[in-house]
């Protein structure tokens, strides 16, 4: 029976934040959120008014964490293009089926403003302990 299971992979929660350029809304910015697996996909969306934008939950069905030679690792890069800058609004690795709640209290507060430097949040995993999720993003979370 081994790899005739077919297994739910998180690939990202749902993603919500705002956008801003010294504390103002940027509106109308194209967001990009990449996820990679086994396959790269790419979306889109775009910020409203207010500079308010968000990414719905994305999951697969694989067989592949049946085998024990198989580890999930799953790259999550969310970017946006402004004044011919990339600004990177998530950049990172997460590993199992189920994304950890550290990184999904951040993805769903993920406000951004333009002019803060990108720099690296090492992320302890409230349920391991010995794990760490090291992300770059221009985003500052007080979690």
């Amino acid at each position: 029976m081994l790899g005739l299971i077919r297994y739910t992979v998180e690939l990202c929660p749902e993603v919500k934040g705002q956008l801003t350029l010294n504390g103002k809304p940027v509106a109308n910015q194209l967001i990009q959120r990449g996820l990679t697996l086994e396959d790269e996909e790419i979306d889109e969306a775009y910020t409203d008014e207010l500079g308010f934008y968000s990414f719905p939950a994305k999951s697969i069905k694989s067989r592949k964490p049946g085998s024990i030679f198989y580890e999930s690792m799953i790259r999550v890069v969310i970017v946006t293009h402004f004044e011919s800058h990339q600004h990177t609004l998530w950049f990172g690795f997460q590993h199992g089926l189920k994304t950890p709640i550290e990184l999904q209290k951040r993805l769903i507060n993920l406000n951004a403003d333009l002019s803060a430097e990108e720099i690296k949040h090492q992320i302890i995993d409230s349920e391991a302990p010995s794990g760490e999720h090291n992300i770059s993003s221009i985003c500052r979370w007080d979690i």
